[in-house]
């Protein structure tokens, strides 16, 4: 007598669920961390995107002249100066720019926005992330350390 397969038994598809189980458990945090670590990357490129149109703007008379210095870290939605901030919207959107990344890397919850501080006589600014706790990471002209190494 012949004896006919036809199929797995419910035992074998129990082992190999199972076992699926245990691998996506296992690259769940990985994958989760690879996510936030490219989030990150793209906020800094945001943030130094807005940094370039920051520049190029004081470079503009009309908006030169509007800009004021900001020596306190201010968010960028709040950009003072109708000219300044209508030269900045040219090169990205000020107002619908937000920070995509949850945490930093060093575990820090970061805030939803971007801050700035500028100083027009010398054609200068800094673009920053802020923590939820307060505390200000550099995005241009250096990157933090939080945002790039754990």
């Amino acid at each position: 007598m012949k004896k006919t397969n036809k199929g797995f038994s419910l035992v074998e598809l129990i082992i190999v669920i199972a076992i699926m189980a245990i691998l996506a458990g296992a690259l769940a945090p990985a994958l989760i961390k690879y996510i936030n670590k490219s989030r990150l990357s793209t906020d800094i490129q945001t943030g130094q995107t807005i940094a370039t149109a920051i520049t190029t703007a004081l470079s503009d008379e009309t908006a030169y002249d509007d800009c004021t210095a900001v020596s306190s870290a201010k968010a960028v939605t709040t950009m003072a100066g109708n000219d300044f901030k209508d030269a900045v919207n040219e090169t990205v959107n000020v107002d619908n720019v937000k920070v995509k990344a949850k945490k930093d890397m060093k575990g820090s919850a970061l805030d939803s926005g971007f801050y700035y501080t500028v100083e027009p006589t010398a054609n200068t600014c800094s673009v920053f992330m802020k923590t939820t706790g307060g505390s200000l990471l550099e995005v241009y002209p250096n990157v933090a350390e939080d945002l790039t190494k754990k």
